[in-house]
C-alpha cells in the first residue's frame, strides 16, 4: 500500500483516536464537512441525505441506523452516501446523549410516572425493565430527529450550492 503506516497503530492508540483525536476535534469536523461537500449530486440530494442521516442518528434501534438513513434518503431523493456520512455521528460516545435528549423530548409528549434509571436497567436488563421507556424514546427520537434533520438541511444545501458554484474553497 502506498499510504500505509510502517508501524500499525496499536489498539489503545486507535481507541484514543476515537475518543480524542490527536489532531483535535476541529480538524475532524472540518474533514467530515469537506467529505460531505464533495459527495456528488445536486445540493438538494446532498442536503436531503444529510437530513436523513441526522434523523437516523437519533434512532433508538441500534444496528439499524444506516438502513434507516439509506431508506429515508432514497424516499427523499437524497444521497445515500451523504446519509451514511452524517449517520456516523451516532457513535458510542454520542448515542447516550442522543437517547437522553430523545427520552426527554418524548416525555413531553408522553408523560410517564416512571423515572428513567440506567442503573435499574443495567441491574435487571429485561424487557419489563426497558418497556416503560421505549415509547417515549421512540416518539422523542422521531421528533428530535425530524427537527434536527430540518435544521441541518438548509445550511448544508447552502454550503453545497456555494461549493459547487466555486464560491467556497474545500
Amino acid at each position: 500500500m502506498s499510504f500505509a503506516r510502517r508501524q500499525p497503530k496499536t489498539l489503545s492508540d486507535r481507541v484514543q483516536d476515537m475518543v480524542w483525536p490527536r489532531m483535535g476535534w476541529g480538524r475532524v469536523l472540518r474533514y467530515r464537512l469537506k467529505r460531505l461537500l464533495r459527495v456528488g449530486g445536486s445540493p438538494h440530494a446532498v442536503a436531503a441525505g444529510a437530513a436523513a442521516g441526522m434523523f437516523a442518528a437519533f434512532s433508538p434501534f441500534l444496528g439499524f441506523h444506516y438502513i434507516i438513513a439509506a431508506l429515508l434518503a432514497f424516499v427523499l431523493g437524497g444521497s445515500i452516501l451523504a446519509a451514511a456520512a452524517v449517520t456516523t455521528l451516532a457513535n458510542p460516545l454520542t448515542l447516550p446523549l442522543f437517547w437522553a435528549a430523545s427520552y426527554e423530548v418524548g416525555s413531553l409528549f408522553m408523560p410517564s410516572h416512571t423515572h428513567f434509571s440506567a442503573a435499574a436497567i443495567l441491574e435487571q436488563p429485561t424487557w419489563a425493565a426497558i418497556e416503560p421507556f421505549l415509547a417515549p424514546l421512540v416518539v422523542g427520537s422521531f421528533v428530535a430527529g425530524t427537527i434536527l434533520g430540518l435544521v441541518i438541511y438548509f445550511p448544508v444545501r447552502a454550503l453545497v450550492t456555494n461549493y459547487q458554484a466555486g464560491h467556497l474553497r474545500p
